[in-house]
Formats: structure tokens, sequence, C-alpha cells
């Protein structure tokens, strides 16, 4: 399966995997701070919402690579 219809969500194919794959684990932004797992579903939606229940934005960028970032 392409990654890009993972984020996309235009797979055909049966879709109950999305809250199960962890694509990275970070901290939440609440005052907590507590560990939480962003998976597939939680890029879809654009949002995670962590144990406390705070809804965390998702957001996803690209950036240069660190050797390319100070040419002109």
């Amino acid at each position: 399966m392409n990654l890009l219809k993972w984020f996309s969500g235009t797979s055909t194919e049966e879709e109950e995997w999305v809250e199960e794959i962890v694509v990275k684990n970070l901290k939440s932004k609440s005052h907590l701070k507590n560990n939480m797992p962003i998976t597939v579903g939680d890029i879809r939606k654009g949002v995670a919402v962590d144990e406390m229940g705070y809804e965390n934005e998702v957001v996803l960028f690209l950036r240069k690579n660190k050797k390319d970032r100070w040419v002109n």
C-alpha cells in the first residue's frame, strides 16, 4: 500500500488498522506533558487527543537537509 494513501484517506482497503499503527510517540502540549502515540488515524483527523482529553493539533512539514539549509 502507498503511504500517501494512508494519510490522504483514499485507500479502498479495510481501514480498521488506522488507529493501531503508531507513527511516532511525542509529548502532549498540555500542562502535564504526557507521552502519547500519534497514529495514522490521528494524522488523518489532524488532531491527537491525550489521555487527559487535551486536543493536540497534528501538523506535518518538510525541511531541507542540514547541509542544504545554509546554502543560498
